[in-house]
Order: structure tokens, then sequence, then C-alpha cells
């Protein structure tokens, strides 16, 4: 029953974006051609196409398979990504696919007023979802066997939170239990299977040992045998600290330690992408006459090269040679020391750049080179590599993924030098987590978060 009602919100919302769609064509077919268009049948095969599309695009993107687990930003992420896919197709198939010269306003319009419609509609839609749930209706009845640290934190932050519609019908456990969990307790380990057998149930969600494995495969056969879900949360998930994977390799689980969503071809192709015309939209529209008037000043105000150059440490451990523009005295430190408050080093309006991260601009050509991106972990001079290494558990961890102009932890306070080991394992900790959650609209908030910072916040670590 419950996934038959699953199954009908997927088709409901399906065909609401289907009929979205079409909405958005008729919006645009007015704004532009007032309805009159020059070749009707063109433009009527050309939504019939987009509407196949967009049905192929959604259903193998996932995107109409309903979580029970709501999470607002990975159904954005998802229908951003569904999004762009479906505007580089179309308009590629438009291109290559007809000579027919197609109106550039009315496709941007419909695609502009889709993304805002479906938008609303995702939101429409994840509310009814929330407040159905917390009436009680489309509730999933789980029965927990095995305690531990992990199950504990699911039952407070998920299992009881109405919104995801969990029942928890029983727990089962031979471990000590909290007060907080007394009341759903129904008995030990060996009083599971006759529960069973008096109740109706949708999933078992097991967290067992080892030493348990002959109740393990009973639980597994009792759930085949019954048609009922099995959801194993493993016992060892409790000592690991960070984010773990499972594939198979000829049917044989394999774990890995995190999840790298930028190991997918289709993201780094979106990152990469949006780098490319971030930077080239920086650099024509403000780089053309703002790196000439910053090149006059530093010349006018001290001796030395426009930009400074340093190796540093970049993706995968390899160095390469990262610009800024100087800051300081031209001096035998400056690949060893880093700088620090009040630095006699810097110069007047070095100090000024520096407050307001104007020095790193030029790191926008190593994005266009491919060895930086706009978001990612700052590159550190390659001395310090090699002492951070030692000293901070996971540090090399934070060379998975290109560097960035700015990132995660820049945002969060982790910036300028690094006094205590704690700062810098702070700034790791913070790195490592953009690299296990990385999404496109986390780049963007990056990226707008930076930009706001430089001209309406005062850094206290930027120096």
């Amino acid at each position: 029953m419950f996934q038959e009602k699953n199954k009908n919100i997927s088709i409901l919302s399906l065909s609401v974006d289907l009929l979205l769609l079409l909405i958005s064509f008729f919006i645009a077919k007015q704004t532009i051609f007032s309805w009159e268009m020059s070749d009707k049948f063109l433009y009527n095969g050309l939504i019939l196409a987009w509407l196949i599309i967009w049905t192929v695009i959604g259903l193998k993107l996932g995107l109409y398979d309903i979580p029970r687990i709501i999470q607002m930003h990975k159904i954005f992420t998802k229908n951003i990504k569904s999004i762009l896919v479906f505007g580089f197709i179309c308009t590629g198939l438009i291109f290559f696919g007809t000579n027919y010269k197609f109106s550039r306003s009315f496709v941007l319009i419909t695609l502009g007023v889709f993304l805002v419609l479906i938008t609303i509609w995702r939101m429409a839609l994840v509310s009814w979802l929330k407040y159905t749930r917390r009436r009680g209706n489309k509730e999933s009845r789980i029965v927990i066997v095995g305690m531990n640290k992990n199950v504990t934190n699911l039952i407070k932050k998920i299992y009881v939170n109405p919104n995801f519609g969990f029942n928890i019908l029983g727990v089962f456990t031979d471990a000590k239990i909290t007060e907080e969990i007394q009341d759903y307790y129904k008995g030990s380990l060996n009083e599971v299977i006759c529960f069973f057998k008096d109740n109706d149930i949708d999933e078992i969600i097991i967290s067992l040992p080892y030493s348990q494995s002959k109740l393990i495969n009973d639980l597994f056969q009792y759930a085949d045998n019954n048609m009922i879900r099995v959801r194993v949360i493993p016992e060892f998930s409790e000592y690991l600290s960070q984010v773990f994977t499972i594939d198979y390799v000829q049917n044989v689980p394999v774990m890995k330690l995190r999840k790298e969503p930028l190991q997918s071809l289709s993201n780094r192709f979106i990152k990469r992408i949006f780098d490319l015309v971030f930077s080239l939209g920086v650099i024509i529209l403000i780089f053309s006459w703002l790196f000439p008037i910053i090149a006059i000043i530093i010349k006018a105000t001290s001796k030395g090269p426009v930009f400074f150059s340093q190796l540093r440490t970049g993706k995968d451990g390899k160095s390469f040679k990262c610009l800024k523009f100087r800051s300081m005295e031209v001096n035998e430190e400056s690949d060893a020391k880093q700088a620090t408050k009040d630095d006699k080093r810097i110069t007047p309006f070095g100090a000024f750049m520096r407050k307001t991260s104007i020095d790193e601009l030029p790191q926008i050509i190593n994005v266009l080179l491919n060895n930086m991106s706009l978001v990612g972990p700052r590159p550190h001079m390659l001395k310090h590599t090699e002492e951070y290494r030692v000293l901070v558990d996971k540090f090399m961890v934070r060379h998975f993924a290109k560097p960035g102009v700015t990132g995660w932890a820049q945002i969060n306070g982790f910036r300028g030098g690094t006094k205590f080991v704690k700062d810098m394992a702070n700034r790791a900790e913070a790195d490592i987590w953009y690299i296990e959650n990385w999404s496109f609209l986390l780049d963007v908030k990056i990226i707008y978060i930076t930009a706001w910072s430089m001209f309406f916040k005062k850094d206290e670590n930027a120096f």
C-alpha cells in the first residue's frame, strides 16, 4: 500500500512538471510572439520533443523517486541539475538537429519560467508531504533490532520526527537502553520474531554485531518470506568518523571510506563549465579595467613585480605556480614564512589588498589554466604541506580536490595565518567536509558569501 501511494505521488509529480513546462511554453509564446508564431508546426513539434526529453531526464536522474527522509537542499540540487541537463540537450538538439532558427529569447524565457514554476511546485509538494506525514498518513511502520550510538542518534533525529512519517512499533535489544527509548522498548532479541508474527511491519532496521549472525540471517529470511524490507546499520559504523559508501565487485561488498561527488564525470563537467563561464565573465567585465589600476598602484608604491608566483600543493599532491598580486616587499622568506599580524614585509597597499582578498584575484588565471577551481580547499606552500601532513590527521585528504580561490573553510572563519596546529586541523576538517558534500548549489553559496564578505564584512584573520 505504501509503495502504491508513492507511485501515485510520482505520477502526479511528473504530470504537474509536464503541465508546468506547457505553461512555460505558452507564457514564452505570448511574450515573444503575442500568440502569432511564424511557424506553428515547428514550435509545436519543439514542445512535444521537450515534454519527452524532460520525462526521460526526470526518470533517469531519479527526480520522481519520493524519499522517505526529505532533505530540501538535495531536492533543489537534483532539480537544478535536471534543468541544466535539459537545457544543454534541448539547445544542442536545436543547434545541431535543425537548420531552422528558433527564437533564442523564446527558448530562454521558457527555461527560465519553467525553473521558477518547478521550484515553487517542489516546495509545495515537500510541504504537503510533511503535512500528511505529521497527520499520520503514508507512514512507514518500522521495528528496530539492536541498539548503539548510531541507532540512538537516528531515533532522536529521524525516526521520531513527524515530518519523515516513521512509526516505531518496537525496539528490541539486549543492551541497556536510555530513558528516552524506554517507551519504544518491546523486549530482548530472542522475542523479536514472535513480535513480527503479531504485527504488520513495513521495514526492519538491524544493527547487530557479527556474533549475532544467526539471528541476522533469521531476520533476513523472515523478512524475505513476508515481504518486509530490511535496512542494515553496520555496527562498525559506530567507530568510523567519516561517511562511507559500499560498492559491489562480483557481488562482494567493498567499502569506500568517504563519498566524493566530484569523482562523478558529470559533476566535474558541471563544476568546470561553471568555473570557465564565471571566470571569463569576471575577466571581461571586471579585470579588464581593474587589473591595470592595481598594477599601477603596486608599481608606484613599492619596488618589485606586480605579480607574486609561488609553488603550492594542488590536486593529488602535484605542485603548481599559484598567482597573486604582490602584497609584500620582495624578501627571501616568502616561500617559508606565513604572513602574520603587523608583518613588516607587507606594504601599505598590500595590507589593503589582503584585508579585502584582492591579492587573490589573479588566481582566476589559475582557474582558466585548470590548476585551480573557483571553490575548493585553499592551496598551501610546499613547506607547510610537508609539515602539516605529519601534524594534522587526514590533512592530505583535502588534496583529493582541486584547490580553490575560496572555500568552505574560508567562509566559516578558518582563513589567514595558522598560529596553532588546531587552526589547521579545523581548516582541514572543513575542507574534507566540502569534498564529501560538494554540490553545485554549495559552490554558488560559497562564492556569494565570499563576495559579500569582501565588501561588507571585516575579517580579523585577514592580514
